[in-house]
């Protein structure tokens, strides 16, 4: 992954003794009226825009008051600090992206293992190039505790959820060890990494190695 960087901002450092597996979960102020909805989204459409334009280490809490043309006290009405701002954007994107990911699954049976993963690995590009701000938060956010415990939580629920594409389909057996679909999920992680590394498109190459390794990968170990 990218190299760590620091916030600049004491506020915005990852809380002291908190487990850091565990995303940020403390109680924010929801919007309710109208304006306060409009704040909101100003907030994380500033975040997102300065995700795609200088990476996680442009994202502070000043800069995102600056770009979304509020003062800082309005900002904290509604966010403690850089971690809330964080978990609610990939909130968002992880719910668009199981949206966009359930509509390409839909009524698709693979037939191969290796349609099965370059399907998904095609699914993830695709979101991260329509979402460019996704894929800095995504693969260059774990710097944040809140996001790097978001993106596991994802890829475990990732992993099950080809186990039981693969299942379904005849391509692995229901007492397939979860680990095997956890490596699978990871090893695409590393691969979109390496894609996407100071790109705003994916590298065609870096995806077209990647998805021989992982059908490689899958076919050798659920061989049988």
């Amino acid at each position: 992954m990218s190299g760590v960087v620091k916030s600049p901002e004491p506020e915005e450092s990852p809380r002291a003794g908190r487990d850091p597996d565990q995303p940020v979960r403390s109680r924010r102020r929801q919007p309710v009226q109208a304006r306060s909805r409009e704040t909101v989204e100003r907030i994380l459409d500033a975040a997102a825009v300065l995700l795609e334009d200088g990476g996680v280490e442009a994202v502070t809490t000043r800069a995102i008051a600056e770009r979304a043309g509020i003062t800082a006290p309005s900002l904290y009405r509604f966010f403690a600090d850089r971690e809330q701002i964080l978990d609610a954007l990939m909130e968002q994107h992880l719910e668009r992206l199981r949206a966009s990911l359930s509509e390409d699954e839909a009524g698709w049976s693979p037939a191969s293992l290796a349609e099965l993963v370059g399907r998904e690995l095609d699914s993830f590009v695709a979101y991260f190039q329509a979402h460019p701000n996704a894929a800095r938060l995504w693969l260059d956010g774990r710097v944040s505790p809140t996001v790097r415990a978001e993106v596991l939580r994802s890829q475990r629920l990732t992993a099950e959820r080809l186990h039981d594409l693969a299942v379904a389909a005849g391509l692995a057996d229901p007492q397939t060890d979860p680990l095997v679909f956890v490596m699978a999920v990871e090893l695409g992680d590393r691969i979109l990494d390496l894609a996407f590394r100071e790109r705003r498109d994916p590298d065609p190459d870096v995806i077209r190695h990647g998805r021989i390794a992982l059908a490689a990968y899958l076919e050798a170990a659920l061989r049988p």
